[in-house]
């Protein structure tokens, strides 16, 4: 089918009739020609289509800002227009969209639309498909609005998007009905660095573990009665058991830790636009009000479901229906999936009613449960596709007309689910539903909602004429090291994946990693298999669960390259990201070097350490890594001068990295001992050799090394780092052939200090203060 919507030259519009007539909406209101932000700047990018309808022009300033969102730690922060989250953004489908992007900071930034459909090169996305917004410059987005929904918007450019550059956006169907309505849009909050959080991942550090009591120590398990659980955990070399990988200082709501909107009266029913923004965080939903219905998810319509809670995945959205009771301001709570805390939104007036409280998570439990399932045979890729055989895959798909959701407007408009004009039917929330696995009686909610019971207004399966292509993908990963990946590849060392315009694309995942995962695909909609058979639903981002298989399926009705990729941040930025490439596709000037920038953020270079100050010296150990190659650091001295240090060069070989070869050059002197350096060379006491070797990480997390000098000397070694005896206290041990050994243990205070005490067979015992880095 040929395209209507064809891409045009450059768009500056500073015209007045951009401005809106979306009366009494809390939004920011579009500049006219001639407003003060607008004077002087230089628009030399822009991203553009041009097609009928009215333009609605939005300008952003992106600045650095200082917040002060937990514990009243003044931090370091983005903004747009001065506020956290940025301005939500409104239009009616049909419109032109003009976005005009100013970065006033100091470093490049970008802007993605989530979940939009819109021409390749608007999609936001530096060094893939638009160019990074450079400091003191300006790039204009300009797009047709040819769908309508909850979706929002972020950075795409390292971290920034945990800082505060996320907001919503609302697009209303041509027919819009009059409703009140509240955008609500919540996120997670760390005082930490950035730069801090992701070397603590990379490192393994525990002191999140610890803040969140979630560490599973040997005493606690002893105690409790799970010890055979942890051992088989350690056994498998497997980390703790956990649900989120950052510990938050808080969770917010519309960038508060609690809100009040008074002005909704008993008997009214509000549309809550909810859109998980968070960068590392699920949430569960619940309205102390009583039930509420969802009637959208990912921004498209679905059948009325009534449920008491939500299971939110990161960055998808809901539409959900509450009314409020009696007299009294009812609590609509956010609690992170860890428990560790929670933002509210209070609607009404009066005295306040709070929703349910989630006990605390089970870790042990938890623990027992994973050990249960056979990892190994998770782990073989034959194994890992079983059941997920979705029917007739060699040959054709499964139907819907109007698919080719970037085809003419009207086929967008039939597109099932998207029209989301009235809400007639979701305000009259249907009391009985045919949803397979699940009824519901008059008055009767569901409980917490599951993605088998989203259910697509209308059928949404594929013409049975369309040729099919399956694209197995394993989630992979490796926790000790924190690298993410597909199929053992990072994005840096992954290849596109390739798809043919025209066809049906069914992704069949199987996730084999204990973590879950947030999947969003750029660029396209595609029905999420589930219990519901040709009445999926369409949406943009899924979660799967560790474990778990999943199959989504999407017409290839597009061009170029899109990202497709986990959204939980860090683990993005650790490499869980794969380009779908369309065959034959006209190539971008990222695309023809390969997207190389894009690719080299996964294996950046991330540096830790710890120093111990102790009576008997002082004893470092430090580290330089990428995905591949780390550089490590030990030194160890008394106060009466004797030292070593060692420096090795390492290089993963295996696909786990248990195993890894090395180089390096040992130095000591033990000046007790020697008081000729020449005499009795090649000792344990006086040693200036370089030196190759092996390591190999052992069940219970024990690395065995054995190295060899020139000389022919050899030593092996046994060494555990970070043992956890309990919540706070670790310990640390090695012995090698050499008859040198050393215990150890720690308390820590905070994630950077703790008291330290060592008994090491040359350097005696000692107690002081530990510093990491």
């Amino acid at each position: 089918m040929k395209k209507i919507l064809l891409i045009a030259a450059v768009m500056t519009i500073y015209s007045a009739t951009f401005s809106q007539d979306m009366k009494g909406m809390d939004m920011p209101k579009p500049k006219e020609k001639g407003s003060d932000n607008m004077d002087g700047m230089n628009m030399p990018k822009t991203a553009t289509l041009k097609v009928p309808g009215k333009a609605v022009a939005y300008y952003l300033d992106v600045t650095d800002t200082l917040v002060t969102f937990a514990k009243g730690k003044l931090k370091p922060a983005i903004a747009i227009n001065g506020t956290i989250p940025a301005p939500t953004l409104y239009f009616t489908k049909g419109d032109t969209a003009i976005i005009h992007v100013r970065n006033l900071m100091k470093e490049e930034t970008s802007i993605h639309w989530h979940g939009l459909l819109l021409p390749n090169e608007a999609d936001g996305v530096p060094y893939l498909t638009t160019p990074p917004i450079e400091p003191g410059s300006t790039y204009t987005f300009s797009f047709p609005v040819i769908q309508n929904g909850t979706y929002w918007y972020h950075s795409h450019t390292a971290l920034q998007e945990q800082v505060g550059l996320y907001g919503g956006i609302v697009i209303y169907p041509a027919d819009k009905m009059a409703q009140k309505e509240k955008v609500i849009l919540f996120s997670d909050w760390t005082n930490e660095d950035m730069s801090t959080v992701v070397r603590s991942l990379k490192a393994g550090y525990e002191w999140y573990g610890i803040k969140r009591n979630s560490v599973q120590s040997w005493g606690e398990a002893l105690v409790k009665g799970y010890l055979g659980d942890k051992a088989k955990q350690e056994w498998g070399r497997m980390p703790p058991m956990d649900v989120s990988d950052v510990y938050y200082n808080a969770f917010l709501a519309n960038g508060r830790q609690s809100s009040e909107y008074p002005e909704f009266k008993p008997g009214e029913t509000i549309l809550l636009r909810l859109i998980n923004g968070a960068a590392g965080s699920y949430f569960n939903i619940q309205f102390a009000g009583g039930p509420m219905t969802v009637v959208a998810a990912d921004g498209i319509d679905v059948r009325p479901v009534k449920i008491d809670k939500i299971d939110f995945p990161i960055a998808e959205t809901y539409d959900v229906l509450i009314t409020i009771p009696a007299e009294g301001a009812y609590e609509l709570r956010a609690t992170a999936a860890d428990i560790s805390g929670y933002s509210s939104v209070y609607f009404g007036s009066g005295k306040k009613v709070a929703a349910p409280n989630i006990p605390a998570l089970d870790y042990f439990a938890m623990l027992r449960e994973r050990n249960k399932m056979d990892m190994a045979g998770s782990g073989k890729k034959g194994t890992s596709m079983e059941g997920m055989d979705m029917g007739n895959e060699d040959k054709k798909s499964s139907s819907v007309p109007g698919m080719d959701m970037r085809k003419k407007e009207d086929e967008v408009t039939k597109m099932d689910g998207m029209d989301m004009g009235s809400k007639k039917e979701a305000t009259a929330a249907t009391e009985k539903s045919d949803m397979a696995g699940m009824k519901m009686d008059n008055g009767k909610s569901a409980g917490t909602l599951t993605y088998d019971m989203l259910r697509s207004i209308q059928p949404t399966a594929f013409d049975e004429n369309l040729s099919v292509r399956t694209v197995p993908l394993t989630l992979t990963g490796n926790m000790i090291r924190y690298i993410w990946s597909f199929d053992d590849k990072p994005l840096s060392k992954s290849d596109n994946i390739m798809i043919k315009k025209g066809e049906v694309v069914r992704f069949k995942m199987f996730n084999n990693t204990m973590m879950r995962h947030p999947m969003h695909l750029h660029g396209h909609f595609f029905r999420l298999i589930n219990a519901q058979g040709d009445y999926s639903p369409l949406k943009h981002t899924f979660d799967i669960q560790p474990m778990e298989t999943v199959t989504i399926e999407f017409l290839a009705n597009e061009e170029k390259d899109w990202f497709f990729h986990c959204h939980i941040l860090y683990h993005l930025v650790a490499g869980m990201a794969r380009i779908v490439s369309y065959e034959g596709s006209e190539q971008n000037e990222f695309a023809k070097t390969g997207y190389k920038e894009l690719k080299k953020e996964d294996n950046a270079i991330y540096k830790w350490g710890d120093l111990n100050v102790l009576s008997n010296g002082a004893f470092l150990e430090s580290f330089v890594s990428n995905n591949k190659t780390q550089f490590r650091f030990e030194g160890r001295v008394n106060w009466k001068g004797n030292f070593e240090t060692e420096a090795h060069l390492l290089r993963f070989i295996d696909k786990q990295d248990y195993f890894a070869a090395f180089i390096g050059y040992d130095y000591r002197r033990n000046k007790e001992v020697i008081t000729d350096p020449k005499d009795k060379l090649n000792t344990k006491d006086n040693r200036r050799q370089f030196e190759v070797g092996l390591i190999y990480l052992l069940p219970f997390f024990v690395e065995a090394e054995v190295r060899a000098d020139p000389t022919g000397r050899f030593r092996a070694q046994l060494q555990r780092r970070d043992m956890p005896i309990t919540t706070r206290i670790f310990f640390d041990g090695k012995i090698n052939t050499d008859k040198e050994y050393l215990m150890g243990l720690r308390y820590f205070f905070s994630r950077t200090f703790s008291i330290s005490a060592l008994y090491d067979s040359d350097y005696g015992v000692g107690a002081g203060i530990s510093i990491r880095y």
